[in-house]
């Protein structure tokens, strides 16, 4: 296999049980409809595979298939396509009817060096093992989601999914894949018959907008967004993924730097795992930026989870969007100054305080804010270390990786929990000396930090 592409071995499509579903309408909330534009999320896990692609072809795609079917049950949204309702020129839906389906692609590729482990690889090498989401132009029907598996025959596979963000945040489809995973690994090796479907909460309706205001500003402000197309990433050669990993300890250490700080100041500040790591991650993103003038001003968009703002909280199960945008900003010669990791400790503490405070009561802007700062390229994240990522266990063990491919066009950093120890995994595109700037800042600036608190 010469071909830097995969090998294509089979496409098929994957149906919920035949009859187990009736054709079922989703409209899109104001959570989901802010995703309408934006480029789909690609995640590729990675595991180890001892085995040949004939063994994995008659011994685990039958299970993977069957598997796949009886999640898609219970989580059938996944299956159908977005579209415009009929007869409206605005309303968005998720239609399911019977026959919709999922693509699943197996391929299989002899470059395992160039795509598994730790060191920085290229974002193009990685697109490979992603499908495209099918989109009739004549229908206007969107794909919810594909999926492709590439086998390396004797060393590992990869599972990469395509979901169009529009049909659930990431905890959603995090879910998504630990069912399925659950069920296959039941007996990776027989066709599962029909078990009991999970229960999944798809009913939109439970999110309140009884005028429909939120939906309509939302629309209104981001139908003007380019629809970002990731295919663009391959041609830039320089554009690398690399991973970083926090131990326990070293966040701990990064806690104890803040409250430190803090106390020198005689100020309080919000002190969590989430505020240290990402401000710590930020302030050396932005370190590692040379082309950042430092007098502009930087943004950070974080994702917030949104379902502890409404009374009773939104489930737990819900499939669908449920998070809003929290904004930080902070000046590039405040961040990286001496007093930068602060500084940016300071600003996303604020900015988590307001969120909390506020909930949901300025949605109604949320578009015009993403679009104002939209120009400035702002950092963000994409995951979390409370979604387990590493516990998606198909029946050959745990994942070796999980990247978040997508990140590459937003900016983004990829967080999940660490699979070896107690910490998390940070993953960030850049160009190889971007990655020897941040590289060093990292252990130059955890050594600094535990010189500040002995």
């Amino acid at each position: 296999m010469a071909s830097s592409h995969p090998k294509i071995i089979e496409t098929s499509l994957v149906f919920p049980p035949a009859g187990s579903v009736p054709g079922t309408s989703i409209p899109l909330t104001f959570f989901d409809v802010a995703w309408l534009s934006f480029a789909p999320v690609e995640r590729l896990f990675f595991y180890p595979f001892h085995h040949s692609t004939s063994h994995f072809t008659s011994y685990c795609l039958p299970a993977l298939k069957s598997s796949l079917s009886l999640t898609l049950q219970s989580f059938f949204p996944l299956a159908g396509n977005i579209r415009l309702m009929p007869e409206t020129t605005d309303k968005y839906e998720i239609y399911y009817k019977g026959g919709d389906s999922v693509a699943l692609t197996v391929a299989e590729s002899d470059r395992y060096d160039e795509v598994f482990s730790d060191h920085p690889r290229q974002v193009s090498k990685l697109k490979t093992l992603l499908p495209s989401l099918s989109k009739s132009e004549s229908g206007g029907l969107q794909a919810v989601l594909a999926i492709q598996v590439t086998v390396f025959p004797s060393h590992g596979l990869v599972i990469g999914t395509t979901l169009h963000h529009s049909a659930c945040d990431g905890k959603g489809s995090v879910n998504f894949m630990c069912k399925w995973a659950t069920i296959c690994h039941t007996n990776y090796s027989k066709v599962l018959q029909a078990s009991t479907p999970f229960r999944i909460e798809v009913d939109r309706s439970i999110i309140p907008d009884p005028d429909g205001s939120l939906y309509t500003a939302i629309l209104n402000n981001l139908s003007g967004t380019e629809n970002h197309n990731l295919d663009s990433i391959q041609s830039d050669p320089e554009m690398l993924l690399a991973s970083f990993k926090l131990k326990a300890e070293h966040i701990q250490l990064l806690k104890e730097v803040l409250l430190h700080e803090a106390a020198k100041r005689n100020v309080t500040l919000r002190c969590s795992t989430a505020v240290v790591t990402y401000a710590f991650v930020w302030a050396g993103y932005v370190k590692a930026k040379s082309t950042l003038s430092e007098t502009e001003d930087v943004y950070c968009m974080f994702a917030t989870d949104h379902r502890q703002s409404y009374q009773p909280p939104i489930p737990e199960n819900y499939l669908g969007n449920c998070i809003g945008p929290c904004i930080v900003q902070a000046k590039v010669k405040d961040l990286i100054g001496p007093a930068g990791f602060f500084v940016a400790c300071q600003a996303i503490g604020k900015a988590f305080d307001e969120v909390k405070r506020v909930g949901i009561q300025n949605a109604e802007d949320w578009g015009k804010i993403v679009l104002e700062i939209g120009s400035h390229k702002p950092f963000g994240t994409s995951g979390s270390f409370r979604f387990k990522v590493y516990d998606v266990d198909f029946g050959w063990g745990k994942p070796a990786k999980v990247d978040i491919v997508s990140i590459a066009y937003s900016g983004a950093m990829a967080v999940a929990e660490s699979r070896e120890h107690d910490g998390m995994e940070i993953g960030l595109c850049f160009t190889q000396r971007e990655i020897e700037v941040f590289t060093n800042y990292i252990g130059e600036g955890l050594g600094y930090m535990s010189t500040l608190v002995n």
